[in-house]
C-alpha cells in the first residue's frame, strides 16, 4: 500500500460545482540566493460543497476523479467567517 498524503492548506477557488483548488505555498531558493514563494494548485474533490473560498482544509491524495482532480477534501478546518479572538468587524 502506498504511504498516504494528506495536506492542509487554504482554499483558493471555488471553480465549479464539487470542485475545489486548494494553494500549497513552499519556499524555493533561486540560484543567486533569492527566495521566492512557489505555489502548487490541488484540484480537490468537494462533492459535499462544505467549502468555501478562504477556509483552511485537509485533502488527501486519492484515485483519479476526473482529468484534473487528484485530491478528496477531508475536513474543513477553520472556516473564513469565525473570528478567532473575538473581534469581528462590523
Amino acid at each position: 500500500m502506498a504511504a498516504e498524503i494528506i495536506v492542509e492548506k487554504g482554499i483558493v477557488l471555488k471553480a465549479q460545482e464539487g470542485r475545489v483548488v486548494v494553494g500549497v505555498k513552499r519556499m524555493v531558493r533561486g540560484s543567486f540566493g533569492r527566495i521566492t514563494v512557489r505555489t502548487t494548485k490541488l484540484y480537490a474533490d468537494d462533492s459535499r460543497r462544505i467549502s468555501s473560498v478562504g477556509d483552511t482544509v485537509v485533502v488527501r491524495f486519492t484515485h483519479p476523479i476526473s482529468s484534473s482532480k487528484r485530491w478528496r477534501l477531508v475536513e474543513v478546518v477553520t472556516k473564513v467567517g469565525t473570528a478567532v479572538g473575538g473581534a469581528q468587524n462590523a
